[in-house]
């Protein structure tokens, strides 16, 4: 049995219940994480096949509906499908470029359909994890990790600046320095609660100074309806060999990340790598709740790396709090007037947060890969593993002659980090200790 150690970091552990008054503003701070992330993909779904603003607004209400039920199977402890850990589940802006070719090429109906299959695929492959135990080894997962949180940082900095379109602006760098700044300052309290909360303090600051700088549009309150309810399949399902191949890609690739923030919270949380049986039920978790957000008119969902970043710079280990956060993602489902209010939170406040939460995610990774032996054999995986992952990432105008396709796996970070990691893991020989 997998020894659990104390960090002493950690404010609440896995098991502890805060009371109400601190556990709800401690849920928030996983909803302000996630919400412009979950719902990136229905927006840009809507405004390429330029859907009308009912069918907008119904595609982010049944986005934020199957995060909370998707959470909430997550979390389940005990049981086969779920890593009972507290892990947020949300739509996977990792394929958002698969989604959009499918959409554009055949139709919405066809990105539901094809996700499904990917889903119930995703759970094989959980199912199957006992006996790939020698492809994900804690090397892979440490290299898996440290990508993940490289990878993002640079979207994080990219959104501080002012986000596309806008990079560099000034007053966009001014909200995301106060906002690292006020989690920094948070972060170093004495006071429990406030440090617990660094996250949402930064995140409430930024917006109260974009109010002061009239930087808030308040139209989509305005537009959204008080109460709406997000209705199963209503869209046409279409099955395209080729939509479905692109699909099965992007859930071999969503299943090595979804082991990898598995392995991350597991390390931060109780400096222990994951058990089979959490990393067989969160992937299984992970695919069931990609295949109910098809039926729901929802896109893929996984584990949201930068929730986990939340849980490493906050110490709240909590799976209580991050129940109380599915329960808000399932209230605001079904009022949209509310998510209108978060959906006003600026890109800058969103990105200063995120460049201290997939920061600490890299940070995770490097604490994994500590534990690892640096024998010759290991670094030359780790470095070579890295420098794949994180330079296509960087610059994926290098592979820009190849098939719109093999970019997409190849540029990912997590994929090509992983496929190296795993061949070269394999292929080595184990050198003997002397």
């Amino acid at each position: 049995m997998t020894e659990k150690k104390v960090n002493p970091d950690i404010l609440y552990g896995m098991e502890d219940r805060p009371e109400l008054k601190k556990a709800v503003p401690l849920a928030f701070q996983h909803i302000f994480a996630m919400f412009a992330a979950n719902i990136t993909v229905p927006l840009m779904v809507s405004a390429l096949l330029d859907l009308p603003p009912a069918d907008k607004t119904f595609l982010i209400q049944c986005a934020l509906f199957m995060a909370g039920v998707g959470t909430l199977i997550q979390i389940r402890k005990g049981k086969k499908i779920g890593s009972g850990l507290p892990i947020v589940m949300g739509t996977s802006n990792a394929f958002i470029a698969t989604v959009m070719s499918i959409a554009g090429t055949y139709g919405i109906g066809a990105v539901f359909a094809s996700s499904f299959v990917g889903g119930l695929f995703e759970m094989v492959l959980g199912k199957s994890l006992p006996k790939l135990k020698k492809v994900f080894t804690p090397l892979v997962s440490g290299v898996v990790v440290v990508t993940l949180g490289v990878t993002l940082i640079p979207v994080a900095v990219k959104q501080a600046a002012g986000g596309t379109g806008n990079l560099g602006d000034p007053t966009a760098l001014l909200l995301a320095s106060v906002v690292l700044l006020t989690i920094v300052f948070c972060h170093r309290s004495k006071n429990r609660f406030v440090k617990s909360a660094s996250i949402l303090l930064g995140i409430l600051t930024g917006f109260v100074l974009s109010l002061f700088l009239g930087i808030l549009d308040g139209g989509a309150i305005k537009e959204a309806s008080f109460v709406a309810v997000p209705l199963p399949m209503q869209y046409q399902w279409r099955f395209y060999p080729a939509a479905i191949i692109g699909m099965l890609f992007m859930y071999v690739a969503t299943t090595i990340e979804t082991l990898g923030d598995i392995s991350a919270i597991t390390i931060a949380g109780e400096d222990r790598e994951p058990t089979e049986e959490e990393k067989t039920g969160g992937v299984l978790a992970d695919g069931l709740s990609s295949a109910l957000a098809a039926l729901m008119n929802g896109f893929p969902n996984t584990s949201y790396t930068q929730n986990i970043g939340v849980v490493n710079l906050t110490g709240v280990f909590s799976r209580h709090v991050v129940r109380i956060g599915a329960y808000m993602l399932l209230l605001l489902a079904f009022f949209p007037k509310f998510s209108a209010v978060l959906s006003m939170i600026p890109v800058p406040v969103l990105g200063g947060a995120s460049i201290a939460m997939f920061s600490m995610v890299a940070v995770s990774g490097f604490s994994l890969l500590g534990k690892i032996p640096f024998t010759s054999r290991n670094s030359l995986i780790i470095a070579l593993s890295l420098g794949l992952g994180i330079g296509l990432s960087l610059v994926p105008e290098a592979l820009g002659n190849l098939h719109q396709d093999i970019q997409l796996i190849l540029t990912s970070g997590v994929v090509p980090s992983a496929v190296t990691a795993i061949g070269l893991d394999l292929f080595l020989p184990v050198e003997e200790e002397k």
